[in-house]
């Protein structure tokens, strides 16, 4: 009895455990969401303070181009008096109205921002730019007809003003055109026709400004083609030049070999002079310069590293040039003072000889004494 007492007491508690155990994991989990949210609610706080600034400054940005649209207008005192004409001023003066309304709903933003209200500030900006928005597309529309006249007097001056900088590039160009390069001066003539001012100007006071416009492309096309063309040409006439250059280096190589076999026939060490400059041999020379020519072929499509691969060349022949030279000068040189010590010595010895020769010496002193003992 006593087990079963036991038992029966155990299964109870078991059943008590298991029927809270969900609600306490429930409410961990509740307290951890709310651990989420209050964590995270800063960076969405941020987030919408950030997003509502930047709103803020494009909507700022906005009024202030439309406020300088409106006060252009409203200068102008001819598109004023056209406008009121017209019977469109009202309609302008009610829709500078509505901009007026639109900025004080930015100046409440404003306020709202730096209270921290960025939900009615970013109301405020969503408005204030719907509005903008309806009195940009409607000024727009009652001032188009009165300032179509203005604005086509602007673009004529443009177009003309960009015809005779088209016409100067001409100029410019014909200067670098060869004289046998007639398919590029027919393309300047044609340019030329297209951007004739004269006709220009009556084409655009009936107001052809298409027409002119037309004519200004056209003769663009053609100077851009030309351009293409002399530029062409100008690389073939370059590579041809590199070519005759690389000739006249494979010429230079013989020369440089030729003095090379003359230092040696002086006697000059050569291995000397070719380690000075960075060459094991005479051997490794000629094939740094057979690779640096080969290199400069290779690069065809690019002048500028071709002109490089050349100057290393001439460099290379300049250093070696130089190496040989000095070295010939100064192996000459101490081949004078050589020979001029071995003279010296040569005259020394044959006046010491004649001092000591066996005849020569007894003789003269006898002849000496003899005069010496005479009264």
């Amino acid at each position: 009895m006593a087990k079963n007492r036991q038992v029966a007491v155990l299964f109870l508690l078991a059943i008590l455990v298991l029927s809270a155990a969900p609600t306490f994991v429930f409410a961990v989990e509740n307290d951890e969401d709310q651990t989420e949210d209050n964590s995270s609610s800063p960076a969405i706080n941020k987030h919408i303070a950030i997003r509502t600034r930047m709103m803020f400054k494009v909507a700022n940005r906005t009024a202030i181009r439309i406020e300088h649209f409106i006060e252009m207008i409203y200068a102008n005192e001819s598109l004023k008096q056209t406008l009121e004409n017209d019977g469109l001023l009202d309609d302008l003066e009610g829709n500078v109205t509505l901009f007026v309304d639109a900025r004080n709903l930015l100046e409440e933003a404003s306020i709202a921002i730096e209270a921290g209200n960025y939900e009615d500030a970013l109301a405020n900006i969503t408005q204030s730019m719907k509005i903008f928005r309806e009195v940009y597309r409607a000024i727009c529309r009652i001032t188009e007809k009165p300032m179509a006249p203005m604005r086509n007097r602007v673009i004529a001056r443009g177009l003309l003003v960009a015809m005779q900088r088209a016409l100067e590039r001409i100029e410019r160009i014909r200067m670098l055109v060869p004289e046998d390069a007639e398919n590029i001066t027919s393309l300047l003539d044609q340019a030329e026709q297209y951007l004739n001012i004269t006709a220009a100007e009556e084409m655009l006071a009936e107001g052809n400004v298409t027409g002119v416009s037309h004519n200004l492309v056209k003769a663009n096309l053609l100077i851009n083609k030309a351009c293409l063309l002399l530029r062409e040409g100008a690389r073939t006439r370059i590579w041809m030049r590199v070519k005759n250059y690389l000739k006249g280096i494979e010429k230079a190589v013989q020369r440089v070999s030729m003095k090379i076999a003359f230092a040696k026939m002086r006697g000059i060490n050569v291995s000397a002079v070719l380690e000075e400059m960075g060459y094991q041999n005479e051997t490794q020379f000629r094939e740094s310069i057979l690779d640096m020519i080969m290199s400069a072929r290779g690069k065809a499509g690019d002048i500028k590293d071709a002109l490089l691969e050349l100057h290393k060349i001439s460099q290379t022949f300049w250093r070696m040039d130089r190496a040989l030279t000095r070295h010939i000068h100064q192996h000459h040189g101490l081949g004078g003072e050589h020979g001029q010590n071995q003279n010296q010595t040569q005259s020394k010895s044959g006046s010491s000889g004649a001092g000591l020769g066996k005849g020569n010496s007894t003789s003269s002193q006898k002849g000496s004494n003899n005069r010496r003992g005479r009264p």
